[in-house]
């Protein structure tokens, strides 16, 4: 067929498929397209993508990953407008299908081979490599640019830094947002210790708390040396326990085994605290959390 050998309908059907991917995803975690929850909306703040990116990059350091998100952001915003508009389309394909492969790789690692593929990232890296090998972009500001004399060039470099200019004055604003609305301390408050050493239960100390997660905390990996129970009072929690995730609501109970991995526990909430009750059966003066 005559449109397979033309490559100047495929090439637009595809920059326009990718960058609008791209800017789709840039402006819903920005809050740009609804508030969470809403319809057609997948995370609404920055706040619940953060949440996402944390399961995605589980297997990295904590504090690298709002960094690592906020680059991702910048990434997917410049790369889908360039390739949208077609200015330094073949560079911004090449980054754009090395970002998609590392997102791919990410998920493989974090979620299993199927998530990737399953959602089509490898395809979308592919595709972007792909773009990077045409010969020409017709209908773009790259094909307008070499019509025109090296005046008109520069121009074009002036309206790429213009695009990097407002895509470095997010970076920081978006940082500071982030340093603002870091999370409050999660505080823990002690109703009861008893010793008990009685027949059937020995030598055993039953402590009772009240965790308090305040909005957007998380707590550290770490496991408990003993049998626990727990009971949500207020609020939601994301718990990844022994690999597995759980979502806790209010009136929700939950046992973890002793010295199982608790990898997190997460209050997602923005402006709710979550509170829950704790109960431990330890041995008497041993910590009942190793961190």
């Amino acid at each position: 067929m005559k449109i397979v050998q033309n490559t100047k309908f495929p090439q637009l059907f595809l920059r326009v498929a990718i960058g609008s991917a791209y800017l789709w995803e840039f402006t819903d975690r920005l809050g740009i397209l609804g508030a969470h929850g809403q319809p057609h909306v997948g995370w609404g703040d920055w706040g619940h993508f953060i949440a996402y990116a944390r399961q995605v990059m589980a297997f990295l350091p904590p504090g690298i990953v709002p960094v690592l998100a906020v680059i991702a952001t910048v990434g997917e915003g410049l790369f889908g407008t360039l390739i949208l508009i077609g200015l330094f389309t073949r560079t911004a394909a090449i980054g754009s299908g090395i970002l998609s492969f590392c997102f791919a790789l990410a998920m493989s690692v974090s979620f299993g081979i199927e998530s990737p593929l399953g959602y089509s990232v490898f395809t979308l890296s592919a595709a972007n490599f792909l773009l990077a090998t045409l010969p020409t972009y017709e209908w773009s500001v790259d094909n307008w640019l070499t019509k025109k004399n090296s005046g008109r060039i520069s121009s074009g470099a002036i309206i790429f830094a213009g695009v990097i200019g407002l895509m470095g004055f997010y970076s920081p604003a978006r940082a500071q947002q982030v340093h603002q609305t870091s999370p409050r301390k999660i505080t823990e408050q002690y109703l009861i210790k008893q010793f008990i050493n009685e027949h059937g239960i020995s030598d055993r100390e039953v402590q009772i708390e009240v965790v308090n997660f305040p909005p957007g905390s998380s707590s550290p990996a770490h496991r408990h040396p003993c049998p626990t129970f727990g009971y949500v009072l207020d609020g939601e929690l994301e718990s990844v326990f022994e690999g597995k995730r759980h979502l806790f609501k209010k009136g929700d109970c939950f046992y973890e085994s002793t010295n199982g991995l608790h990898a997190v526990t997460r209050n997602n909430d923005r402006v709710k605290t979550a509170r829950l009750l704790v109960f431990f059966i330890a041995e008497k003066n041993k910590p009942t959390t190793i961190r």
